[in-house]
């Protein structure tokens, strides 16, 4: 699941071609996310089991704790890294995580919370949009597609940026008809009672 996180949010859109290149604005909100005490990521996708739920809460520098949910799995699967331990389990029941499964967490924790984001391509400005209600600044990749191509089937990235906090608060990619279902919306929040902490007597994973 920590690999279909990872794959679906660097989903590649439509090579860009804008008139005013507003890349460096993306950056410096995810930047910002980066410097925040703690903030969420969740998204949900289709499965032919059903729709899959995800929620990763990061504290920087090093707590994470991923919680997936799928009619396919019994209860919450959680993964939780506290420093250099990593934990899973389903609906707070864990395990700790041998050494060398734990580095493959540590490695995607710490580009989540540290490395600038790959793969979100360049982006021109939209300006003021709205967004479930709220007010945002949204900003996109712009389709170059030949001008006999099916915009219709042309898919861009969309980042809406909270205008007085700064922070992004939504990753929507879609195609570039209106009112097109998004193929991934992915949702920002800055929770400030995220608590990521080791569970107590957690027995050691044992190779099966």
């Amino acid at each position: 699941m920590r690999a279909l996180c990872l794959a679906i949010l660097s989903l590649a859109v439509a090579a860009p071609a804008f008139a005013a290149d507003c890349t460096n604005d993306v950056l410096a909100a995810f930047a910002k996310q980066r410097a925040s005490k703690a903030f969420r990521v969740e998204f949900s996708q289709p499965t032919v089991e059903g729709e899959v739920h995800m929620t990763i809460d990061y504290m920087p520098p090093n707590r994470m704790l991923q919680t997936v949910t799928s009619p396919a799995m019994p209860g919450e699967q959680q993964t939780m890294l506290v420093g250099d331990r990593a934990f899973a389990g389903t609906s707070g029941a864990f395990e700790e995580l041998l050494p060398q499964f734990t580095q493959s967490i540590v490695a995607e924790a710490n580009q989540a919370m540290f490395a600038q984001p790959n793969g979100l391509g360049n982006f021109e400005c939209l300006g003021p949009a709205k967004l479930d209600g709220q007010d945002f600044v949204a900003y996109r990749t712009a389709d170059k597609a030949p001008a006999n191509a099916d915009h219709a089937k042309a898919m861009a990235r969309t980042i809406y940026v909270d205008p007085v906090t700064g922070l992004p608060a939504f990753n929507i990619v879609a195609n570039l008809t209106e009112g097109a279902k998004p193929l991934l919306k992915v949702k920002y929040s800055y929770p400030t009672d995220i608590d990521i902490v080791a569970p107590t007597n957690a027995p050691v994973q044992k190779l099966r």
